[in-house]
């Protein structure tokens, strides 16, 4: 019965747990950041890949900082509210009846091409490309 509904209700349910699991990392975010590992790339090249500054931009957004969230990375901000959009609209979608929208390829070559081209010029060494370094 229990997983009869849970495979009915599959993204409101994938949905609550990403809740719980944001408050978990909320409330365990003051002991966490110095476990997780370095950037291989930042530290071996001294450029910064487009994850650079993740982690504080997630530590900040956690705690309700959409202005330090963007100045430590701004592609994690764009690429979460995408991902919530996107949840929120499987979710609408399930609870009409409706199908599921996928995600189309070309929306992940499109992310990809973002990445890349996010990467090269957060790298470059003049104003205005210097404001997308992590801060």
């Amino acid at each position: 019965m229990i997983r009869a509904a849970m495979r009915r209700r599959f993204w409101t349910w994938t949905v609550l747990a990403c809740a719980a699991g944001l408050l978990v990392l909320r409330a365990a975010w003051s002991w966490l950041p110095p476990l997780l590992p370095p950037c291989l790339l930042r530290r071996w090249t001294g450029w910064n890949c487009p994850g650079c500054g993740g982690t504080r931009c997630v530590g900040r957004l956690l705690h309700g900082d959409l202005a330090g969230a963007l100045a430590a990375n701004p592609l994690v901000v764009l690429c979460g509210l995408h991902a919530a959009g996107w949840l929120a609209a499987a979710v609408a979608a399930e609870w009409r009846g409706r199908p599921v929208p996928g995600v189309p390829p070309r929306l992940l070559w499109l992310l990809f091409a973002l990445a890349a081209a996010f990467a090269l010029t957060r790298n470059l060494p003049w104003w205005p490309f210097t404001l997308l370094a992590p801060h």
